[in-house]
């Protein structure tokens, strides 16, 4: 994903859907705070919470386009029999995570309806599918995956893409930034 400054995703908020109590609580800076040009490069999507770090917008770029879609987040997935965290497979990347780093992520379709996702707590799928962070070396070890970076990142594309349409999710551009699939 191209680099996104402040004034920019301004603008993708202006222009957006979102409910406005969520504009303006979306905390852009904090959370893409110490993100270099080489980090944004190898994202296809980032998170952008409010103060609670519950509620957000996921930024994703993909080849159909640039998506600001509202998310609301549950962390720590647990048994309802038990009370126990449980580990789970995240519906994005396909990382292994245990229970406390583990979520639910809820998109609303329409006044009526919305889907849920186990995910990743953190929502840094992009870094686990390139296997930079700990999290992914640990996943496969669990899940004794042998598929390439490469492969794992076009699984989260098609994943991403699968889940948009879904949704009903509309571009805010269908410009695209560079494909760091190289990485």
């Amino acid at each position: 994903m191209q680099k996104i400054d402040f004034d920019e995703f301004n603008d993708l908020v202006s222009r957006s859907s979102l409910k406005p109590r969520l504009k303006r609580e979306l905390r852009f800076v904090a959370s893409t705070a110490g993100m270099s040009e080489e980090e944004w490069e190898v994202r296809e999507l980032i998170a952008i919470s409010d103060r609670s770090g519950n509620k957000g917008a996921l930024i994703i770029s993909i080849e159909s386009g640039l998506y600001l879609i509202p998310y609301e987040l549950k962390s720590g997935i647990t048994s309802s029999a038990t009370g126990r965290s449980q580990s789970i497979i995240c519906d994005f990347c396909q990382t292994w995570q245990y229970g406390d780093k583990s979520a639910s992520i809820t998109f609303t379709i329409d006044a009526k309806s919305n889907v849920s996702y186990l995910c990743c707590g953190d929502l840094r799928c992009s870094l686990h599918v390139r296997t930079l962070t700990s999290a992914a070396h640990t996943s496969r070890a669990q899940l004794r995956e042998d598929l390439t970076n490469q492969q794992r990142i076009n699984r989260l594309k098609t994943r991403l893409q699968g889940y948009i349409q879904r949704i009903g999710a509309t571009p805010m551009s269908t410009q695209t930034a560079r494909d760091p699939a190289a990485q």
